[in-house]
C-alpha cells in the first residue's frame, strides 16, 4: 500500500470523492441546522451541574464553549485555586482533526487539539434509563460541520458512569480524525501542588504475572513538575488485540490532600491510551481513550453523513481509599459489563492441559491420564491447548497457521482416540486456536494474502 499524505488527501476529497446525492445533501443540511441551534439566552450557557450515582459533574463556559470545571463525589466542595478555563484547558471532549492546529505547547500530549478547543455548546438532553440516568451533551464545530455528542450513563447507585463520544460529519467533505477522547478529567490538583498531592495508580500486566499494581508520584510516572508547564506526561497505552499485554487498561489518580480518587477502565479489546499531565495554562488533566493515529495508526476518515463512536470508558470517583474505588468499579462491572445470559448462570469447570502440565507438548500418552484425572475431579470441559497441530520436536509457536492435527503426536489412534476418551469420560473437548496468527515456520506464510 502506498503512503498517503493526509493533508493532500483531504484537500482533494472535495472534488475527487463521490459526493452524497441531492436527497442526502438535504438530510445533511437539516442535520446541520439542528446541530447548530444554539441556546437563545445567556441563561442557557450559564454554568450547570449534573449529578448521578453520587458523582457531580460541574461545567462552565468560555463564551459558548463548554468546559469541565470538576468531577467530584457529591458533597465534596470544589478545590480552591483552580485555573480559569481557556482555549486549551477544561475541554469536555478532546478531538484533533487532520490539518487542524494543536493550539498548545503539547509535545506528544493530547492537548490543544482543534476543533476540540473551539466547539460551540448546542444543548443537552437528560432521560431515565432502566439502569439509571443518561445525559447527552451536544457540541458543534462550524468550521468542519461536525456534531459531537458526549454520552454519560449511570448504573443504579454505583459511583461509576459509562462515558463515550459520538461524532457525526454533517458537512460535504471528508474529515480525518487523529484522536478523540472517550472521557476527560480536569483540575485534579492545584497547578503548583500536583507533585505533592497526587498519586498515580497503575498495573503492570503480562502473561503469568497479571495485575502488578504500583503507586507513583507524578514525576515517577513521567509527569514532571518543572515549575511552569511540562511537555511530558505520564502515559499508558497498549497496541493491538492483546489489550492487557503490558498494562491493565485501567488507572487511578488519588488526590491525597483532598481524599478523592478518580478511577476508570477502558472497555476495549484492542488499542487504548490514557495520559496524565497539564496544559500550558497549568491545569492538570487526564485524557482517556481508545485507539488513535499517534499510538496505533488508527486514523479515521469520516465521510459526509457518517458517525464514529469511541470505545466506552467506565469512569468514577469516590472520597475514600483505593479499596473503596476498586469496590465501586467491581460493582459497576457486575451491573454494566456482565450481560444476562443463560451460560453465566452455570459456568462449567474447564481443565486446560497447558497450565503447569504439558505446556505445548501434548501427546496421546500424556493426555489420557490427564483426561481421567480431570473427569474424576469433576471437570466438564477438557481443552487441548498449544501444540496439538505441531509435529514432535517442532516449535509449536512458529508452526501455527494451518491448524491441522499433528501426524506424530497422536499415535496410535490419531487425535480421534483422544477426543473419544474425553467424550467417554463425560466431558466436552476443546482446542486452543489463535486464528489471527501465522508462524514464521508455517506453510501458510508462503500463501498469498488474498
Amino acid at each position: 500500500m502506498s503512503k498517503i499524505n493526509r493533508r493532500t488527501f483531504l484537500l482533494g476529497t472535495g472534488t475527487l470523492a463521490v459526493g452524497p446525492t441531492v436527497s442526502e445533501l438535504g438530510m445533511l443540511a437539516q442535520g446541520f441546522q439542528e446541530a447548530t441551534q444554539l441556546p437563545a439566552s445567556a441563561e442557557a450557557v450559564a454554568p450547570f451541574e449534573w449529578t448521578a450515582a453520587g458523582v457531580r459533574f460541574s461545567f462552565e463556559f468560555l463564551d459558548k464553549r463548554l468546559r469541565i470545571k470538576s468531577i467530584l463525589p457529591a458533597g465534596v466542595p470544589a478545590m480552591d485555586g483552580m485555573p480559569a478555563p481557556t482555549d486549551v484547558s477544561g475541554l469536555e471532549t478532546a478531538i484533533l482533526c487532520t490539518g487542524g492546529n494543536a493550539d498548545d505547547h503539547h509535545g506528544t500530549k493530547f492537548t490543544g487539539g482543534m476543533p476540540g478547543g473551539r466547539m460551540i455548546f448546542s444543548g443537552k438532553q437528560e432521560n431515565e434509563m432502566a439502569t439509571g440516568r443518561r445525559m447527552v451533551i451536544t457540541q458543534f464545530d462550524p468550521d468542519l460541520a461536525l456534531k459531537v455528542e458526549s454520552i454519560y450513563e449511570s448504573f443504579q447507585n454505583v459511583p461509576v458512569l459509562r462515558r463515550y463520544t459520538r461524532v457525526t460529519n454533517l458537512g460535504k467533505h471528508e474529515v480525518g480524525i487523529e484522536y478523540l477522547s472517550s472521557a476527560m478529567l480536569h483540575n485534579l490538583a492545584a497547578p503548583r501542588s500536583f507533585e505533592q498531592d497526587l498519586l498515580v495508580h497503575f498495573a503492570f500486566n503480562t502473561w503469568q504475572a497479571e495485575g502488578q499494581w504500583h503507586a507513583r508520584k507524578p514525576s515517577q510516572a513521567g509527569f514532571i513538575d518543572n515549575g511552569n508547564f511540562t511537555c511530558s506526561a505520564a502515559t499508558f497505552n497498549s497496541l493491538g488485540t492483546w489489550s492487557t499485554q503490558k498494562y491493565l487498561p485501567m488507572g487511578l489518580v488519588e488526590n491525597q490532600k483532598l481524599g478523592v480518587i478518580w478511577f476508570w477502565q477502558i472497555e476495549h479489546n484492542g488499542s487504548w491510551h490514557w495520559e496524565l499531565s497539564n496544559t500550558s495554562a497549568k491545569s492538570v488533566y487526564a485524557y482517556i481513550g481508545g485507539p488513535d493515529a499517534q499510538h496505533s495508526q488508527a486514523w479515521k476518515n469520516l465521510r459526509p453523513g457518517e458517525s464514529y463512536q469511541t470505545v466506552p470508558v467506565g469512569l468514577g470517583c469516590v472520597r475514600g481509599s483505593v479499596e473503596q474505588a476498586v469496590e465501586a468499579l467491581t460493582q459497576y462491572r457486575r451491573i454494566a459489563c456482565i450481560r444476562p445470559h443463560s451460560a453465566n448462570r452455570k459456568c462449567p469447570v474447564i481443565f486446560n492441559d497447558y497450565m503447569n502440565c504439558l505446556e505445548g507438548d501434548p501427546t496421546t500418552a500424556k493426555e489420557l491420564p490427564l483426561i481421567d484425572a480431570a473427569a474424576a475431579a469433576g471437570c466438564e470441559y477438557f481443552v487441548i491447548d498449544a501444540g496439538w497441530y505441531a509435529e514432535q520436536n517442532e516449535n509449536w509457536w512458529g508452526s501455527v497457521g494451518l491448524w491441522q492435527p499433528s501426524k506424530t503426536r497422536w499415535a496410535p489412534g490419531g487425535l480421534k482416540e483422544v477426543l473419544d476418551r474425553i467424550h467417554s469420560r463425560g466431558m466436552v473437548p476443546g482446542f486452543w486456536l489463535e486464528p489471527e496468527v501465522v508462524g514464521i515456520r508455517s506453510p501458510l506464510k508462503d500463501k498469498p494474502d488474498a
